[in-house]
C-alpha cells in the first residue's frame, strides 16, 4: 500500500504505518473483549432466567396446588420488573397452560428457564422464565462505546508521541533529501551537513560528499563528450536525409505499383474475358489465330502485373506467409504437372528426382514455395531448346525438429555468363539487356524469389557456365510436422469440383459498376447456360434481392453509391433467407489477406480479377451448386473456316451484348 505512494513524505509514510498497525492490534483486541463481554452477559442472561424459574417454581406451588389461577398470575405479574422480562408460563404436567404473563417486549432472541413445580415431592407443573437478549445487545453497546473512547485516546497520545519523535530522527534524512534532489539537476555546490558525525546520518553525509566529486567528474567528461557527439551528428544529418528521402521514395513507389497493378486488374479483366467470350463463338481460322496471339499476349501481361503485384508487396512490408503443414512431394507433382505441357510443347523432357529420406509433411507456405519452384521451372523451359530439366527434391535433417529443404531445377540450356550472375537475382536484370535480345521477360522474376526465400528464412543461387546448362536451387529450413496433421484431400478440392459433371442452370445476380465487367461477366455465364441480371451498384443489388429470388450474388468490392462490403452487410441484415444467400466477391483487390478478409464479412467465396473461368466454375459450385454447369476455358485450337459465315444463337447474343458499349 505504502509504495502507492511515492509522493508522500518518510515521515508520514511511518506514521500511516503505525497508525495502521496500532488500528489492527486495537481492532482484534476490540473484537475479542466484544465477544468476550458479549459471551458472558449472554451466561449471566441464561443463569439469571433459570435462577428466576427456579425461584418462583417455589413462589407459586401453593397456588398451583390449590389451583388458584389469580394468585399464581398475580405472584408472576412481580417478573415484569426484571429487566429484560418476555414472558413466564406454567403448563400443568401434561396437561394444557395454566397461566401466563406477558411483558410489553416483542418476541426475539431471548435467554430461558425452566423448573419443575413440586408439592410434597410430586411433580404438579412446569415453568418457564424468558429474557430478552435485547439486554445483553444495549449492554455490548455501552462497553464498546467506552472502548472506543479509551482506545481513541490512547492511540492520539501514542501517534502524537510517534510522530513529535520522528520529527527529530527525520530532520538530518530530509536535508540530505534536499541535497540529492540539488545534486540530480547539477547543481553540485554547496556544502554538506552532518560529515563529522559518527553515527548513521554522517556516514550518508560522507558517502554524500564522494557522490558529488564523482558527478563533478562525470559532468565534465559528458560535456566534453556531448561537444564530440554534436559534431558527429552534424556529419550523419545530411546522410540521414538522403536516407529518409530514398525510404520515403521507395515506400510511395511500392505502394504506387501496387495501386497501379489493382487498376489495371479492371481493363484487363474485360480484355481477357472478352478474348474468352469471343473463342466460344465461330470464328474463321484468321481470327482465331488472332484471338489466340491476344490471349497469349494478355496471359502475359497478366504474369507481369502478378510480378509487379509480389515485389510491390514485399517492398512495402504487406506480404504475409501462410504457414501450415504440407507434402513437398505433392507440391512437387502440381508444379511438374502445371509446366509438362510447356515442356513437351517444345520437346523437352521434364524429369524428377526426389531423396528417399525426405520427410512426409513440413511446416511452411506451400504456395511461396512452389512460386520460387515454378519460376525455376519457367525460366528453365523458355531458355532451352534441346535436352531435360530436370528437378531434385532432396535436404538433410537439422537439429531442434527442423529439415534443410533444397530444391534444384537443372537444364541444358544456353547457360548463364560468370559476370552476369552477381546481379542475375536484381529486380529489373536480365542475362540479355541488349536491343537484340532474343527472350523476354521483366527481370522481376528471379528477384521475387530472392525476396521470397528471404522472407523465409533461405536463400536462393545459380551456378552455371555459357554453353552448359543453369542450375538455380533454393534452401529454407522448415519444421518438421506430424504426418497426421497434413489436410487430406477434400471431397469438394479443386480437381473433383471441376471434374464432376453438372447441368444446372442458375439464375444469378452480377453486381458490377464498370459496363466491360458487367458485359464479359454476362457472357461468360451466358455462354454456360446460367441466367443473370446486372446491378451497377450495392443499393441495386439491395433492391434487387428483394424483387426477385436468386440462387447467388456475384459482387464486386468497389462500386459507386453502396460498395460490395456494405451491400453484403446490409442483406444479410434483411434476414430469413438472406443470412445464407451465397455472396461471391469479384474484385480486383489481390493483396495478401484480402480473401481471408472478405470471407470474413460474411462472403462466401472470392474470385479475383481478371476471372478465370474454373476459378468461377469452382467458386460457384463450392457456394451455391456442386452440379452447376462448368463454365469452359475458350478453344485456342485452330477452327476450320465458316465459310457460310452463319453465326449461332451464341453470335447473336455477342452482338448484343457489344452494341450495348
Amino acid at each position: 500500500m505504502l509504495r502507492n505512494l511515492p509522493a508522500v513524505g518518510l515521515r508520514l509514510k511511518i506514521v500511516v504505518a503505525l497508525s495502521i498497525a496500532v488500528l489492527a492490534i486495537l481492532g482484534a483486541f476490540m473484537s475479542y473483549e466484544m465477544e468476550r463481554f458479549r459471551v458472558e452477559r449472554l451466561n449471566e442472561l441464561r443463569a439469571s432466567a433459570q435462577n428466576l424459574a427456579n425461584l418462583y417454581a417455589g413462589a407459586i406451588a401453593n397456588s398451583v396446588w390449590e389451583f388458584d389461577k389469580e394468585n399464581a398470575k398475580a405472584q408472576l405479574e412481580a417478573l415484569k420488573v426484571v429487566e429484560g422480562f418476555q414472558r413466564a408460563v406454567v403448563w400443568e404436567t401434561n396437561g394444557p397452560e395454566f397461566v401466563a404473563v406477558f411483558n410489553h417486549i416483542a418476541d426475539g432472541p431471548h435467554a430461558e428457564g425452566k423448573a419443575r413445580i413440586v408439592v410434597n415431592g410430586k411433580e404438579i407443573a412446569w415453568i418457564l422464565v424468558r429474557l430478552s437478549r435485547k439486554v445483553v445487545t444495549e449492554a455490548a453497546e455501552r462497553h464498546l462505546h467506552e472502548i472506543l473512547v479509551t482506545f481513541g485516546a490512547l492511540g492520539l497520545a501514542l501517534l502524537s508521541a510517534v510522530f513529535a519523535a520522528l520529527h527529530f530522527l527525520a530532520r538530518p534524512l530530509e536535508r540530505m533529501t534536499n541535497l540529492m534532489q540539488r545534486f540530480a539537476t547539477g547543481q553540485l555546490a554547496g556544502q554538506i551537513p552532518y560529515v563529522t558525525r559518527n553515527d548513521e546520518v554522517g556516514r550518508m553525509a560522507q558517502a554524500l560528499a564522494v557522490f558529488r566529486d564523482h558527478a563533478i567528474e562525470r559532468r565534465n567528461a559528458e560535456l566534453a563528450l556531448r561537444r564530440r557527439s554534436d559534431e558527429l551528428i552534424a556529419l550523419n544529418h545530411d546522410l540521414l536525409k538522403a536516407r529518409d528521402a530514398a525510404e520515403s521514395a521507395n515506400r510511395i513507389k511500392s505502394e504506387f505499383l501496387a495501386s497501379m497493378s489493382h487498376e489495371i486488374r479492371t481493363p484487363m479483366n474485360g480484355i481477357i474475358g472478352m478474348v474468352h467470350v469471343l473463342m466460344t463463338t465461330r470464328l474463321q481460322a484468321e481470327q482465331r489465330e488472332k484471338l489466340t496471339t491476344l490471349a497469349n499476349a494478355a496471359s502475359s501481361l497478366l504474369n507481369i502485373l502478378n510480378d509487379i503485384l509480389d515485389i510491390s508487396k514485399i517492398e512495402a512490408g504487406r506480404l504475409e506467409l501462410d504457414i501450415a503443414p504440407f507434402s513437398p512431394r505433392r507440391m512437387l507433382e502440381e508444379m511438374l504437372a502445371l509446366w509438362r505441357p510447356s515442356a513437351m510443347n517444345k520437346g523437352l523432357a521434364l524429369n524428377s528426382h526426389i531423396a528417399p529420406d525426405l520427410p512426409q509433411v513440413l511446416m511452411g507456405d506451400a504456395n511461396r514455395i512452389g512460386q520460387i519452384v515454378a519460376n525455376f521451372l519457367g525460366n528453365a523451359i523458355k531458355f532451352t531448346e534441346r535436352g531435360a530439366i530436370t528437378v531434385t527434391l532432396a535436404g538433410q535433417a537439422m537439429a531442434d525438429n527442423m529439415f534443410r529443404l533444397r530444391m534444384n531445377v537443372a537444364d541444358t540450356g544456353i547457360g548463364i555468363p560468370s559476370d552476369t550472375m552477381p546481379r542475375l537475382f536484381q529486380k529489373f536484370s536480365q542475362v540479355d539487356n541488349s536491343n537484340t535480345r532474343r527472350y523476354g521477360g521483366t527481370g522481376l522474376g528471379l528477384a521475387i524469389c530472392r525476396e521470397l526465400a528471404q522472407l523465409m528464412g533461405g536463400q536462393v543461387g545459380v551456378d552455371s557456365a555459357p554453353g552448359q546448362g543453369a542450375n538455380f536451387w533454393v534452401v529454407i529450413d522448415l519444421p518438421r510436422a506430424d504426418e497426421a496433421i497434413l489436410p487430406m484431400p477434400e471431397v469438394h478440392s479443386r480437381s473433383r469440383l471441376l471434374a464432376l459433371p453438372g447441368e444446372r442452370r442458375l439464375n444469378l445476380l452480377v453486381v458490377e459498376d464498370n459496363q466491360i465487367n458487367q458485359v464479359v461477366i454476362a457472357a461468360m455465364l451466358r455462354s454456360a447456360g446460367h441466367e443473370c441480371e446486372i446491378a451497377r451498384d450495392g443499393m441495386e443489388a439491395i433492391k434487387a434481392v428483394q424483387a426477385q429470388d436468386f440462387d447467388g450474388v456475384l459482387m464486386d468490392i468497389q462500386m459507386p453509391v453502396l460498395d460490395g462490403v456494405e451491400a453484403t452487410q446490409a442483406i444479410r441484415g434483411l434476414g430469413g433467407h438472406f443470412v445464407h444467400l451465397p455472396i461471391i466477391a469479384l474484385t480486383a483487390n489481390a493483396m495478401a489477406g484480402d480473401e481471408e478478409r472478405y470471407l470474413g464479412l460474411g462472403m462466401n467465396d472470392y474470385v479475383a480479377k481478371p476471372i478465370d473461368p474454373d476459378r468461377l466454375t469452382l467458386a460457384l459450385r463450392r457456394s451455391i451448386a456442386t452440379d452447376a454447369a462448368p463454365i469452359r476455358r475458350a478453344d485456342l485450337r485452330m477452327a476450320p473456316d465458316n465459310s457460310s459465315g452463319a453465326e449461332d444463337d451464341g453470335d447473336e447474343d455477342l452482338k448484343r451484348l457489344l452494341g450495348s458499349l
